[in-house]
């Protein structure tokens, strides 16, 4: 694709405004996978961008590469493409070998992340 960064943040906040001028901002039922309250009203209330048009933006780039990235950059991460569907992507084709991709059977737990978590909870998380 390219070898810059897509997102060169300077910082958290920077990285969201980089994100969202090109993917567009998110509407109200696209941050609801936010369990955080004051996250959801943080990003809501960030300047609104429109999804920018992928081919102009990457406009050496060919239509297979640009798909992909179309589908994997969505801010909701129900509607993403997901880690299976992103290998049988065409773009991909040369590199997938279902005999070496093995599949982790469990989800991870991202349980640390709750806001609600006090300090000594998150601490004994990290220990394992």
């Amino acid at each position: 694709m390219t070898i810059e960064p897509l997102f060169p943040g300077k910082d958290s906040v920077h990285q969201l405004k980089l994100v969202t001028e090109l993917i567009g901002s998110p509407d109200g039922a696209s941050l609801e996978f936010l369990r955080s309250e004051n996250a959801r009203k943080y990003v809501k209330e960030l300047p609104k961008f429109p999804r920018q048009n992928f081919s102009a933006r990457f406009p050496s780039m060919n239509p297979t590469p640009i798909d992909l990235l179309e589908k994997m950059l969505v801010f909701d991460p129900e509607k993403r493409i997901t880690v299976e569907e992103a290998l049988c992507h065409p773009y991909l084709s040369a590199l997938h070998d279902l005999n070496d991709e093995p599949v982790c059977s469990n989800h991870f737990s991202f349980d640390f992340e709750d806001p609600s978590s006090t300090e000594e909870e998150i601490n004994y998380l990290f220990k394992f």
